[in-house]
């Protein structure tokens, strides 16, 4: 039993969840969480704000709304760019996905940002349980596409080097992009020309020889 829906989606209202969802999220973009309110969120997606409260428990509902939206976009960017049946090789994949990565993080910054400042820790097993399972969806296609191209991996070890890979390229597009963490160092970068360093650095990782 979720924390913040009523009840489990019916097929006949997935269509107004999702207008909903889209709607949270641009307006966590413009306004922030504290400042939107649901009324406007119900008038942006077509529905009412009784239509609204009968789905869902509160305005919390709008950050996981907020968060569905991202993880679709995401998903539906990594299925466009990265495929089951992707024909390219290695340098080719990382940039593909690595280029997903950092523009869907940029996109969504903002919304992302009040999803983590605002969400309670109540309800936080649920975000980590839609980001484990979109995790496990992308670095799974990942993995797989990575050791069809194993030949050309120098490490020892692939398996360990393609999730060392993963979480290193993951975790510094999340630093890079939502953080700005490359203003501490200091560092000023281009979105592409971070993309180009992340490129060079997971596919050098991955293919020179490991001393």
């Amino acid at each position: 039993m979720t924390n913040w829906r009523k009840k489990a989606v019916q097929s006949r209202s997935r269509s107004t969840e999702k207008a909903l969802a889209r709607a949270a999220r641009e307006l966590l973009d413009d306004k922030g969480f504290e400042q939107t309110r649901v009324d406007e969120v119900a008038q942006r997606a077509g529905t009412s704000v009784g239509g609204f409260y009968a789905r869902f428990k509160g305005k919390s509902a709008l950050l996981h709304l907020a968060d569905i939206d991202f993880i679709d976009a995401c998903l539906e960017a990594f299925d466009e760019a990265v495929p089951e049946d992707f024909d390219g090789d290695i340098f080719d994949l990382l940039r593909s996905y690595i280029r997903v990565m950092v523009f869907q993080f940029d996109k969504h910054r903002d919304s992302i940002l009040q999803v983590l400042r605002h969400a309670s820790e109540d309800e936080s097993g649920e975000f980590r349980l839609r980001t484990t399972e979109f995790n496990n969806k992308i670095h799974g296609r990942m993995r797989k596409l990575l050791m069809l191209r194993k030949i050309s991996i120098a490490h020892p070890d692939p398996e360990f080097a393609i999730n060392m890979t993963l979480f290193m390229a993951s975790a510094a597009a999340r630093e890079a992009v939502l953080r700005n963490a490359l203003h501490a160092y200091p560092v000023d970068i281009s979105l592409e020309e971070l993309i180009d360093v992340l490129v060079s650095s997971a596919s050098l990782y991955l293919t020179i020889q490991q001393s």
